[in-house]
């Protein structure tokens, strides 16, 4: 009862502890479908991949004993001996040669079934089984009805399947018919027809098979009729649907064009995968696997992750309980420092309906009194921020009642300074921080630097811009150059980038005397802090710190500097051009602000201009990355990061004017190479010729090109040339003497040899040979 009574008070721990737990439950959940489904693609695709090597093995037999049966019929057509039986009347002696002709083929060639042998003039079958001459013509009938009796004419001089006249559409042997012409058989000729064994095609498939403890699939040829053909010894699965197992495999085609592929369907009774492949001719080899048969192990695997899954969610719920407390603790002793009523559940649950409620009410009287606060605190750094920015708005007097009136921590009788304190990189702070986060550091900054320099100096600090924070310090030594302050500022400096990472440059003004004058000062410390420019970040700058800033009047930078630096650009020097930017930089960090600012404008659009005028005189591009110059003086702050930046974008030019040797060589062998490409059927054309074109030495070119292309500049010259002589033999009725002459030969005898060399015959021969086929 008490467990309940706990629970039933503590209305946050409970949706703590119930988010806890969902999260946890559809993580689980979650994790479980996702294993699942990643290890049924798994299967899946490693199992494409197999039945592709399958059908790929089954399309390389057929089409193997495609080309092998092609071969054999290429001579047995003219055999002397199955002349008779083709084309006249034979006589006793002829019939018996031509059928021991017939079975001595058959005895040769493992792979065949039967042969048979019909004759068109006469109108009569042969074969060589003993079933033709013993069987009193059944088997004779069968193969003349199978032959004669079709619906469309049979394709000649490949393989096609041969099933069972019941409508088994078993495949019980693979048929090659063989006439005088390429035209499909429709009986009008004499042919000769060879009968394959069906299992020399499928061994593949019995072997993949036999290796397991079970049949895994059946696979099936659908030819160019539409018709669906299984192997003569595989357990073909009745359930199949043949017209649902080639729409589905017609609609995957469709979808994604290609000749191969694997999809998963409805196929019968059943779901099924099925992988196709294009055979020979107008053939699909299917090979179709049970698809529950597959995936009986991700069915296991699915059945276990979900038991695990259900004990794992035990044990996350007895996290989320511990967790939850855990989470709980904090809030609970949170609540009791601001309430302590909390600690009895039920008085709490009574007074204030959640937990949660305690610290409202007590958020809202502290609200009321930041209000209060927040009020004085606005009408007060709103005056600091007008006497900053328009003191001359204001009397002395004015000025000094404002002060008294609101007690601000500024001394009116005694001589006053302004700090300004600059954020370093504003460009990378403004980037990174959100608005909410750029106002905490805000914040954060004024109070730092306002409670560190009240240590030494009655003190007032504000924010005026974004990037950058003013402090009105009164009573500063200036005959001590500010060393006070300094040294409190560099605590300011060091305290920020020790908690927030963030670098603070600062200006110190000189101190007046009148308040009127404060607007003055700090214009004056604003500009004093931008020398960081010079001095570098986390600088503390002074009037006698840039005095020798303030005091050089030189505003450009000399002209023949200028000159040299372009100079040394457009000779891609590297040294002597670091050596202007050294000195330049070394001028312009003596300038006044504003005049440094100018100057390094003026030498970057030195360099972009020096480098436009390298990029038009090129043959070979440059890559030049123009952005840090674009934007220089948003990214870099200071004159070292934008000299380095400088020196970058020169290296840059002047490394992109030399040229690698590798690029400069493949360059000339290009070169050569087309030179050879244009200018072939010039007699005169030689490596010495080439090498006066291009300007280079003979025997140099030639190592430079073999090196290159691995074969000497006399060799690709007889290449191009036996290739265009190939060409012309095949395309043109041109004689070869005229042939050779427009192939840059004088020499018969010689392009003969070359000739005969490259391609193993004659050009006579080569001509006569291509024009038969």
């Amino acid at each position: 009862m008490k467990t309940f009574s706990f629970f039933a008070s503590k209305k946050y721990f409970q949706r703590v502890l119930f988010s806890i737990m969902l999260a946890m439950a559809l993580i689980l959940i979650g994790l479980s479908v996702a294993n699942t489904y990643v290890l049924e693609r798994s299967v899946n695709d490693m199992q494409e991949h197999s039945n592709m090597k399958v059908l790929t093995q089954i399309q390389y037999n057929q089409i193997n004993m495609n080309e092998m049966m092609t071969q054999l019929s290429t001579f047995t057509y003219k055999d002397p001996y199955l002349g008779p039986l083709l084309f006249s009347k034979p006589s006793e002696m002829e019939y018996i040669r031509g059928y021991m002709k017939m079975r001595q083929l058959m005895e040769s060639s493992s792979f065949l079934q039967n042969i048979a042998i019909y004759n068109a003039p006469e109108n009569e079958l042969y074969g060589s089984s003993t079933d033709f001459l013993i069987d009193g013509g059944v088997t004779k009938n069968r193969l003349s009805r199978w032959l004669l009796q079709q619906t469309q004419p049979h394709p000649t001089s490949r393989l096609i399947p041969v099933s069972d006249e019941e409508g088994d559409n078993r495949i019980l042997a693979f048929a090659f018919i063989v006439t005088d012409s390429y035209l499909p058989f429709d009986g009008t000729e004499s042919a000769i027809i060879f009968f394959v064994r069906s299992e020399w095609v499928f061994d593949s498939l019995q072997q993949i098979n036999g290796a397991g403890a079970e049949d895994r699939g059946d696979i099936y040829i659908r030819t160019y009729d539409g018709r669906l053909y299984a192997g003569e010894e595989q357990s073909r699965n009745e359930r199949i649907d043949p017209a649902r197992l080639a729409a589905l495999v017609e609609r995957d085609k469709a979808d994604f064009g290609r000749p191969s592929g694997f999809v998963v369907g409805n196929t019968g009774e059943s779901k099924s995968m099925v992988t196709y492949m294009e055979g020979i001719g107008e053939w699909t080899i299917l090979y179709v696997q049970p698809y529950e048969l597959v995936m009986k192990g991700v069915t296991d695997s699915r059945t276990k992750s979900l038991l695990l899954s259900g004990a794992f969610l035990l044990l996350a719920m007895c996290v989320s309980i511990w967790l939850s407390y855990k989470l709980y603790d904090p809030i609970e002793a949170m609540l009791r420092r601001l309430h302590p009523i909390v600690a009895d559940g039920r008085q709490h649950a009574a007074v204030s309906g959640t937990e949660l409620d305690a610290m409202s009410d007590n958020v809202l009287r502290l609200s009321e009194t930041l209000k209060e606060i927040s009020s004085e605190q606005i009408v007060t750094k709103y005056y600091i921020r007008v006497f900053l920015t328009d003191s001359l708005l204001f009397s002395h007097a004015e000025m000094h009642r404002t002060i008294e009136k609101h007690r601000l921590n500024i001394s009116a009788d005694r001589p006053v300074s302004v700090c300004v304190l600059r954020i370093d990189r504003f460009a990378v702070y403004d980037r990174n921080f959100s608005a909410s986060a750029k106002k905490l550091y805000s914040f954060a900054i004024v109070n730092i630097a306002q409670e560190i320099m009240s240590r030494s100096f009655p003190c007032e600090a504000v924010d005026l811009q974004a990037n950058h924070v003013a402090l009105i310090v009164s009573n500063p030594d200036q005959s001590s150059t500010f060393e006070r302050v300094k040294s409190q500022l560099r605590d300011i400096q060091g305290t920020i980038e020790q908690y927030y990472g963030i670098s603070l440059s600062c200006g110190i003004s000189d101190a007046v005397a009148d308040l009127t004058s404060l607007s003055a000062a700090y214009r004056q410390a604003y500009q004093l802090s931008l020398y960081a420019f010079a001095a570098g970040y986390r600088s503390i700058s002074t009037t006698i710190d840039v005095r020798d800033h303030l005091s050089n009047e030189q505003k450009t930078l000399p002209s023949d500097l200028e000159r040299k630096l372009s100079e040394a650009l457009k000779k891609g020097n590297l040294t002597d051009t670091g050596a202007v930017l050294e000195r330049a930089f070394s001028l312009l960090s003596r300038f006044q602000y504003d005049d440094m600012r100018r100057a390094v404008s003026d030498l970057a659009w030195v360099v972009k201009n020096t480098a436009a005028d390298v990029l038009n005189n090129r043959i070979v591009s440059i890559s030049i990355d123009w952005a840090p110059l674009e934007s220089i003086f948003i990214e870099q702050e200071t004159l070292e990061e934008i000299y380095l930046t400088f020196l970058a974008v020169c290296a840059s030019i002047c490394e992109g004017q030399r040229p690698a040797s590798a690029e400069r060589n493949e360059w000339i062998a290009d070169t050569v190479k087309q030179l050879i490409q244009r200018e072939y059927a010039d007699l005169n054309l030689s490596q010495q010729s080439i090498a006066s074109t291009v300007k280079l030495s003979s025997p140099y070119l030639g190592k430079l090109f073999k090196e290159i292309c691995g074969i000497s500049i006399t060799e690709y010259i007889n290449e191009v040339r036996l290739r265009q002589a190939q060409e012309l033999l095949l395309r043109t009725d041109v004689s070869i003497s005229e042939i050779m002459h427009k192939c840059g030969y004088a020499n018969q005898s010689y392009f003969f040899r070359l000739f005969k060399g490259k391609f193993g015959c004659t050009p006579k021969e080569y001509r006569t040979k291509h024009s038969i086929s």
